[in-house]
């Protein structure tokens, strides 16, 4: 059975994750990138850091989100190969 992942967003932006019942809070960079996860007590969980053109240039912790280069703005995330476009389907209505 996969894993129910739910996104919290405030005006488009992704602000916080629940994934199985963990919450995590993201903490974006100056481009709308996640820099930082946090934990419910604001403990840093994951790091991200990327290369000028968008690629994951490292990340430590043990998130899986999909959510990494100005992801928190609901534009784009990263599976697998690709890319997808994806601020449509994050904002409300």
């Amino acid at each position: 059975m996969a894993m129910s992942v739910v996104y919290t967003n405030f005006n488009g932006r992704i602000v916080k994750e629940n994934r199985a019942g963990v919450e995590r809070y993201y903490a974006p960079d100056t481009l709308g990138s996640t820099a930082l996860l946090l934990d419910s007590t604001g403990t840093v969980t994951d790091t991200f850091t990327y290369w000028p053109y968008g690629e994951l240039r490292s990340h430590t912790g043990p998130s899986t989100t999909p959510f990494t280069f100005i992801g928190t703005l609901g534009y784009y995330f990263h599976l697998a190969a690709n890319w997808f476009y994806v601020r449509a389907s994050v904002l409300s209505h």
